[in-house]
């Protein structure tokens, strides 16, 4: 009996984290936070080999 108790609960608490995740309104928009792409900039020049 305990395990299906604990199965039970377990799936019951992933399905409410995934209903408030599907049902959150920023997941279908795309805002500009600020955020820069990759940077461009060549890679650091490393010294002579040792």
């Amino acid at each position: 009996m305990i395990d299906y108790l604990a199965l039970g609960l377990t799936h019951l608490l992933i399905a409410i984290a995934a209903i408030r995740l599907l049902s959150r309104g920023g997941l279908d928009r795309e805002e500009d936070t600020g955020i820069a792409g990759p940077d461009k900039s060549p890679p650091p020049r490393r010294g002579r080999p040792r």
